[in-house]
């Protein structure tokens, strides 16, 4: 109790801020602004604590963008000094949650990740065949959630962080950044007029007017994401207590050798979101299939003996590798990143059984 009550002086200590600081800096060290602000690193660390204690900090106006790898997101990001802020409350309030979260909850967490997610779901299938023996038919549940940060209630979210946070400034100052949500400007240079949030050419990740949606830019909502669905995951091992279930953010499953059984989990799991967390299943997503066609998870077609790489996976790779390839011949982009594009799809490619795949594509 008297750690949660020292809570908020530990989010503004200065050595929280200047851990903080590195590490936004480690992402974005070419950046101008953050270079400029590095010049008077202590002057500005001491003005950004002194808005924190003095709770004047606010959040400012988020930047806009789309990303289409692998579909099309739009992304929030925010200014950098509000970054060192996410950065500085997640280092103090991680670890309180880290505690009351699942084994198999993978997504945004230390010594987890897709390749842990892959080896513990390669796991399941050979211990669901090992209790239901070699000749019975294994199925698995395979879910997602619909338009999963867009549906995020902000009521909800704080009222389930509000209940292991009981530190009142540190409580508003997550309000702060989960509720002050708006956007610059298209297409200005100074990015100072604030864009219409129902502007009819964007899909708006987040609704100021209905109170959900959570900005994908944020180091905060990865967190917050976590939180939010810690609540299905305690829900499934606790009341439904299935054995065999893992997710890594909105992608979940549940295996087992009865069928009829995974369509009752589906229509429990599906009540659940719809009445506790306000969230729906994706209907072209959510589904049962036999296991021995293969588990489609965090990147990878997963079987009892060997794992492949998804075929969607493949192509977008070989995709963004063509087109990086072009700039390089074009003298647009400099070879070690195009060399540093392979060795990271080579990284995903060791994790499965792809001898043949690496050779054929790499040589």
């Amino acid at each position: 109790m008297g750690f949660l009550k020292k809570m908020y002086k530990k989010i503004y200590e200065i050595k929280n801020l200047l851990n903080s600081f590195k590490a936004v800096m480690s992402d974005n060290s070419e950046n101008i602004p953050i270079v400029r602000y590095y010049f008077d690193l202590e002057g500005n660390l001491f003005d950004l604590q002194k808005k924190l204690i003095t709770n004047n900090f606010y959040t400012k106006p988020y930047k806009r963008f789309i990303v289409s790898d692998p579909k099309r997101r739009e992304i929030s990001a925010p200014h950098f000094e509000d970054r060192i802020v996410q950065h500085a409350i997640v280092n103090i309030i991680e670890p309180i949650f880290e505690k009351t979260f699942i084994e198999d909850a993978y997504a945004c967490r230390v010594k987890k990740g897709t390749h842990f997610a892959l080896k513990r779901l390669k796991k399941f299938l050979q211990s669901t065949r090992s209790f239901y023996g070699k000749n019975k038919n294994i199925f698995v549940l395979k879910c997602d959630i619909k338009k999963f940060f867009a549906s995020i209630s902000w009521n909800i979210l704080i009222e389930i962080l509000s209940k292991k946070i009981k530190d009142k400034e540190t409580m508003s100052l997550l309000e702060k950044i989960i509720t002050s949500y708006t956007v610059y400007g298209k297409n200005t240079k100074d990015n100072a007029y604030q864009e219409n949030l129902f502007d009819v050419n964007w899909s708006i990740p987040v609704s100021v007017s209905k109170r959900r949606g959570l900005p994908i830019g944020n180091l905060t909502s990865q967190l917050f994401a976590n939180i939010y669905l810690n609540e299905l995951d305690q829900f499934v091992k606790r009341v439904l207590r299935e054995r065999w279930y893992g997710r890594y953010m909105d992608d979940f499953f549940v295996i087992s050798g009865d069928k009829k059984h995974l369509e009752k989990i589906k229509n429990k799991i599906n009540t659940f979101l719809e009445n506790k967390l306000k969230l729906t299943l994706h209907p072209k997503k959510s589904f049962i299939q036999n296991v021995k066609y293969g588990v489609c998870f965090v990147g990878y077609r997963i079987f009892f003996d060997h794992v492949l790489v998804r075929g969607s996976t493949l192509r977008r790779f070989q995709k963004k590798y063509r087109k990086k390839l072009k700039k390089v011949l074009g003298g647009l982009l400099e070879e070690k990143k195009l060399e540093a594009c392979k060795q990271s799809f080579r990284g995903h490619l060791k994790h499965a059984n792809t001898y043949w795949l690496d050779k054929k594509m790499f040589g």
